[in-house]
């Protein structure tokens, strides 16, 4: 090696080593026996008492169960443990109202081989568990009902929301066709809703001049708006190719987004100009908009009715629609050999996993202080043949893709996963995006899983994953990306708690919840985002 080249290598490695991410702060502490052989269940933190508490379930009986509260301060040195006795009222997740059996009614959505709709009261009847904490729940179906339209005809299937504390459902269907217009189901939309004793309680309806299918709908209502929580979104796209010359838009682009209000009434319809027939897009709100983003085709001539199957499927480009204040933000295409061009890794890892165009699990989406957009997940392979029967799916290399706040490609990072055995392939990798105190840097937390450990908790048998942080730290101004720190393997391993991986502590810091294998010693560990 040429001596100017070897004295390069050192100041690169030198550099790399300064900006590297790293703890500021490590604790340990044993556990007893008991809270060992019982379960965490739950960390809270107080940040006024400057005190982190955790509180383990060690016996559960009865209506009654006794635990060992541990109790540190914000730098995890050691204050002191209680034990305590309290009833099962006081428990999270508990209805106090309800007792440890209840019910309440809500109603099923079914279909027919023909697809036509099919409703079904149903009895969700609950009991309390005392293992994991919560209500297991067992379904009792009633009597059904085939709904009609004012006009007496059925219902085409298409979705549907279940709102679970009313017990109502929201649902998405066509109106079937005849004779007189047999494309009807795909034209004449109707959004219903009924409460849980099979009573409609509204009936509106999106009229279309030509037949569309539903190629993305949203009804998660996880979100912690309670008003947008319950909002369902849907994109439709146009229905054409063989056979449809006829009676098909001539344009597969043009696309409409629709959200619907949990009293079903119809909140946005905006028509979106697109340039690509196939999209196969997805939703996601960031901020008080909504972004639809996913591979799409080379053309607008082509129908998404004739799209492929996902493991066949290979776009040419990739799309972001933004939707805000009721109207289009953007639309951006990037085709997918501009991936390749802008393709990053982290700099002792020599080839890069690009992104080729198929469809991805996503893991995480962040919008920085700056507008940035990045989309973090992973590749994945479905089983063929026979192996599609045992349901296998194996999971593989992990990708970020990096847009500007105008939805524009600035970056992709590739990576190759330390783990990579059968039990590592066999569940996708957590993670989480991290944007640092100043907003210059985005820290990426990829969790990696080690081993299964089978594990016992108040004497019932539980799979524990050997899961440890591996970060880097990606420079937003020049999307640039560094190398990946592991922590908590050395010495002695840590592992994050499979439930509580991070504990909420402050602003400007990630801090790491974690224990050996055996479960016995507690690992706290503070990363600062500088």
């Amino acid at each position: 090696m040429k001596p100017m080249n070897f004295l390069l290598l050192l100041l690169m490695g030198s550099s790399l080593a300064t900006q590297a991410q790293k703890l500021s702060k490590e604790g340990t502490h044993e556990i007893s026996k008991k809270a060992n052989k019982g379960y965490l269940y739950e960390p809270t933190v107080d940040e006024a008492k400057n005190e982190v508490t955790m509180t383990y379930v060690t016996k559960a009986s009865g209506r009654k169960a006794k635990f060992e509260i541990y109790k540190f301060d914000l730098e995890f040195n050691f204050k002191g443990m209680e034990e305590s006795e309290q009833p099962l009222e006081k428990l999270k997740g508990y209805r106090a109202d309800k007792g440890d059996e209840w019910e309440m009614p809500a109603v099923s959505v079914e279909k027919n081989f023909m697809g036509t709709l099919m409703l079904r009261r149903k009895i969700i009847k609950k009991k309390w568990n005392w293992f994991w904490g919560g209500y297991d729940i067992k379904i009792e179906q009633k009597e059904k009902l085939k709904p009609k339209s004012e006009d007496g005809n059925k219902f085409f299937y298409l979705s549907h929301a279940e709102q679970n504390e009313s017990g109502s459902v929201i649902i998405i269907a066509g109106e079937k066709g005849d004779r007189s217009d047999p494309m009807r189901q795909y034209k004449r939309i109707h959004i219903l809703r009924y409460d849980a004793e099979l009573n409609q309680l509204a009936d509106k309806v999106l009229e279309f001049q030509y037949p569309q299918l539903i190629a993305a709908v949203n009804t998660d209502d996880a979100d912690e708006d309670a008003e947008l929580d319950e909002d369902i979104t849907i994109l439709f796209a146009p229905m054409g190719g063989k056979g449809m010359n006829k009676v098909a838009d001539p344009n597969g682009g043009n696309y409409s987004y629709v959200r619907i209000a949990s009293s079903a009434e119809i909140k946005e319809r905006v028509s979106i100009s697109s340039n690509h027939g196939i999209f196969d897009g997805s939703f996601v709100k960031v901020g008080n908009a909504m972004m639809i983003y996913g591979p799409a085709n080379d053309n607008k001539t082509d129908y998404l009715n004739e799209k492929p199957a996902d493991d066949q499927f290979k776009a040419k480009n990739f799309q972001i629609v933004k939707i805000e204040n009721g109207q289009v933000a953007y639309v951006t295409s990037t085709p997918i050999s501009e991936f390749e061009k802008k393709a990053q890794n982290p700099p002792s890892q020599k080839k890069s996993p690009d992104y080729k165009g198929r469809k991805f699990r996503v893991a995480d989406i962040r919008q920085t202080m700056n507008g940035d957009l990045l989309i973090t997940g992973q590749n994945y392979s479905t089983p063929s043949g026979l192996r599609r029967s045992s349901g296998t799916t194996d999971y593989t290399d992990i990708i970020m893709i990096h847009f500007d706040s105008k939805g524009n490609l600035k970056a992709q990072y590739g990576v190759r996963r330390e783990e990579n055995d059968k039990e590592a392939k066999m569940a996708p990798n957590s993670q989480i995006l991290v944007e640092s105190t100043d907003g210059s840097s985005l820290y990426w937390v990829i969790l990696e899983m080690e081993g299964v450990k089978t594990e016992k908790e108040l004497g019932d048998s539980k799979y524990k994953f050997l899961v440890y942080p591996n970060v880097t730290k990606i420079n937003l101004a020049t999307a640039n990306i560094g190398e990946f720190t592991q922590f908590g393997q050395g010495k002695t391993d840590y592992y994050v708690n499979n439930k509580y991986p991070f504990l909420p502590i402050g602003k400007g810091q990630v801090v790491f919840l974690g224990e050996t294998k055996s479960g016995k010693t507690l690992w706290f560990a503070k990363m600062p985002l500088e």
